[in-house]
C-alpha cells in the first residue's frame, strides 16, 4: 500500500513541475494540451517507426515462406537424385515431345498513308 503512495505521490509532483514548467515557458508547448511537444514528436518517431517495422516484418515472413517451399523442392530434386543414382526410371515431368517446326504467323494487310497495301506481322 505505502509503495503505491509512494508512486503516486512521484507521479504528481511530476505532472506539476511539468504544468510549472510548460506555464514559464521553459518547456515548449505550442498546442495547449499539457504535453510538452518533444513528447509529442518523439511518440510520433516512434509510431513510424514501428509502422516500418511492421511492414518489414510482413516482407521477412513472406521471404521466408518462399524458402521453405523452395527448400522442399530442393529436397524432392535430391530425392530424385538419388533414385536416378540407384537406375531407377525417371519420376518426374516428362520431357515434351516436339512436334516439328512451328507455323509461321499469319500476316494480314494494311493500307500506308499512299493506298498501297503493305504486308505486316500481327
Amino acid at each position: 500500500m505505502n509503495t503505491i503512495l509512494v508512486i503516486l505521490a512521484l507521479a504528481v509532483i511530476g505532472v506539476g513541475v511539468v504544468i510549472y514548467l510548460i506555464k514559464k515557458g521553459k518547456v515548449k508547448d505550442s498546442d495547449g494540451d499539457y504535453i510538452p511537444d518533444a513528447v509529442e514528436d518523439a511518440v510520433e518517431d516512434v509510431k513510424e517507426v514501428v509502422k516500418e517495422t511492421k511492414k518489414r516484418a510482413k516482407r521477412v515472413k513472406e521471404e521466408l515462406k518462399d524458402v521453405a517451399e523452395a527448400a522442399k523442392e530442393v529436397l524432392d530434386q535430391a530425392d530424385d537424385v538419388v533414385s536416378a543414382a540407384k537406375g531407377k526410371p525417371r519420376r518426374g515431368r516428362k520431357p515434351s515431345n516436339s512436334k516439328g517446326p512451328r507455323k509461321p504467323r499469319r500476316t494480314k494487310r494494311t493500307k500506308n498513308s499512299n493506298g498501297n497495301g503493305t504486308e505486316s506481322k500481327s
